[in-house]
């Protein structure tokens, strides 16, 4: 009995690429399966170039031997570690896998200046994917394009898997906003992948003679239940991303048609569908900061039991077309709302809120007057609502879009006249961005170093005496930020460099999955620290490595922009019924 016999034996060369489809499985549901799949692709990567022939000598039986054990042991590792040697030879000679992992060599040039060095390690170790997928995929066994296609195959799946259990999660926990569940990935990386996912789909179901009917009527169903899913659970994230892929291919699809009405009456629609929304924006922007003229003069002066009313136009900007702050009686306030709840005023809300400023507004939205007499006139209902940071009576029958628009527009105010940051996540950001900015400001050329961002951002803040809470202050979430604020500008531009020029230099620019992934990883990290976490170091490495430096060949219906002329392989019909 044998071992196994052969070069690469197709068997091991199959359980390559299942690791690699389980890999990008991995990608969009756990971080601990990406780190098993990523060990797992290391062991069948290590025996591709390795003559097995000699192990024709070594009957199982053998092994039992010590001295048969140590002579095995010994040749395996001398075959081995020669194919390695090879394989590393033919790595260093491929310029865009070299131009890929440079990314991390910057963070390694980062460490001569950095000087926490705990952190700048755990940096690395996170970011190593960066060298060793682009290392696995270009000197691994190629990639032909019925395996790349069952690879996004996978892909699909584990994202309609992942859907149905953040749902089932969602349904059955008691969380207000579905972006705080804990899914084992963050709900922005599992967004990059859905919307790359239903972009695969699309042209799976488009192309012709790939898939029978019955299989493109399922993956249509996928699609149209993934952009509804990322929807109802308002990943805006994703929701952006498949808006600007979808315009993106509509005007490439648009410029291919030779009829020029048909080409000015989709650009005439697509500006009807980009002014629309604007236009709704505006509307409700307007609706909510247009406020009559108010005579202070002619205001009661007192509440009903005698107390004296104040009028805060300051803390308690215009809201809906009325003034939020008007009528308020603190005093009376604060001894009516302890006798409807337990929680402080001066407390933070679950959306970090300060409680008082929550009632005001509630109260305001139900034309209600800030006294003892307006807190009688809510309900239990309302005092549960206000609890859990809803600043409006009907916060919850409004259009979710319509929400969005009037939190953002109360968080602005907030940032902007009160300094304060801290009223959702889009406004941290601009804190973050400012705070980069002034970091960037003081080490402009080469950064602070590899390990030194996070303390750099806890030094900054307390000298710039932020208003953010403790629990809100991070780092950039801009990924062109953050690499700036460790690598200064020159490591931006070579980083900047690195995301074009691995794609110009294999030509895949013109590739349907190239393009449209680049295009949702670039944009991702204007918002997104993408690359600072494991699941987006593994998004980036791994999808640029399979789609650059893996395949055999790209298809003609791949092509983009124009048809490939060089001879590729045809795939036959049905590839994958």
């Amino acid at each position: 009995m044998q071992i196994f016999t052969g070069k690469w034996p197709p068997r091991y060369s199959n359980m390559y690429f299942i690791s690699l489809a389980l890999l990008v499985a991995s990608v969009p549901l756990s971080k601990f399966t990406m780190s098993i799949f990523q060990f797992s692709t290391l062991y069948f990567w290590l025996w591709h170039g390795v003559d097995t022939q000699f192990l024709e000598k070594y009957p199982a039986k053998s092994l039992f031997k010590p001295t048969n054990l140590f002579r095995f042991l010994g040749e395996v590792t001398v075959k081995v570690f020669k194919a390695l040697i090879d394989k590393f030879i033919v790595f260093f000679k491929n310029k865009p896998a070299i131009a890929i992992a440079s990314i991390l060599l910057l963070h390694v040039i980062g460490l001569v200046y950095t000087t926490d060095f705990h952190y700048a390690l755990k940096d690395l170790r996170t970011k190593l994917p960066i060298f060793i997928l682009p290392l696995f995929i270009a000197t691994g066994s190629r990639i032909s394009t019925r395996t790349f296609y069952w690879i996004l195959g996978a892909l699909i799946a584990a994202v309609l898997g992942g859907s149905i259990y953040r749902l089932i999660l969602f349904l059955n926990m008691p969380v207000a906003d579905s972006r705080s569940l804990n899914a084992h990935t963050s709900h922005i990386r599992y967004s990059l992948n859905a919307v790359f996912a239903v972009f695969c789909i699309l042209f799976f179901v488009y192309s012709k003679g790939l898939l029978t009917n019955r299989i493109k009527i399922l993956l249509s169903l996928t699609a149209i239940w993934l952009v509804s899913f990322i929807f109802y659970m308002n990943y805006s994230t994703g929701m952006l991303l498949f808006a600007i892929v979808g315009l993106f291919l509509i005007i490439v699809f648009t410029l291919k048609i030779k009829s020029n009405l048909y080409k000015i009456s989709i650009f005439a629609a697509i500006a009807v569908l980009i002014a629309l929304p604007a236009t709704y924006v505006l509307s409700v922007t307007y609706n909510y900061l247009h406020t009559p003229t108010v005579e202070f003069s002619k205001l009661d002066k007192f509440t009903p039991e005698g107390n004296s009313y104040y009028h805060d136009t300051v803390n308690f900007r215009s809201k809906n077309g009325k003034w939020t702050g008007l009528y308020i009686c603190d005093k009376e306030l604060r001894q009516a709302w302890a006798k409807r709840s337990k929680l402080s005023l001066d407390s933070l809300d679950p959306k970090m809120q300060v409680r008082r400023f929550v009632l005001i507004s509630y109260m305001a939205s139900k034309d209600l007057r800030k006294d003892a007499n307006g807190i009688s006139k809510l309900s239990d209902d309302d005092i549960r609502k206000i609890e859990n940071g809803h600043n409006r009576f009907d916060y919850t029958e409004m259009p979710k879009i319509k929400t969005q628009i009037e939190d953002f527009i109360i968080g602005l105010q907030r940032y902007i006249y009160l300094k304060d940051p801290n009223s959702g996540s889009m406004i941290q950001r601009f804190e973050y961005w400012r705070t980069s900015a002034l970091i960037i400001s003081q080490h402009p050329l080469i950064g602070v170093g590899t390990g030194d961002v996070p303390q750099s951002f806890v030094d900054q803040y307390i000298k710039m005496n932020t208003k953010l809470a403790k629990q809100n202050r991070l780092r950039s979430h801009n990924q062109y930020l953050s690499i700036t604020v460790g690598l200064g500008f020159i490591g931006f531009g070579w980083f900047f460099f690195m995301m074009f020029y691995p794609g110009i230099k294999t030509r895949n620019f013109n590739n349907y999955f190239y393009v449209i992934y680049w295009i949702i990883f670039i944009v991702s990290m204007l918002t997104e620290d993408t690359i600072e976490c494991q699941e987006g170091v593994t998004f980036y490495a791994l999808f640029t490595a399979l789609m650059l430096l893996g395949r055999e060949n790209t298809e003609p219906s791949e092509s983009l922009f124009f048809k490939e002329t060089d001879k590729q392989e045809k795939i036959s019909e049905n590839t994958l019924a």
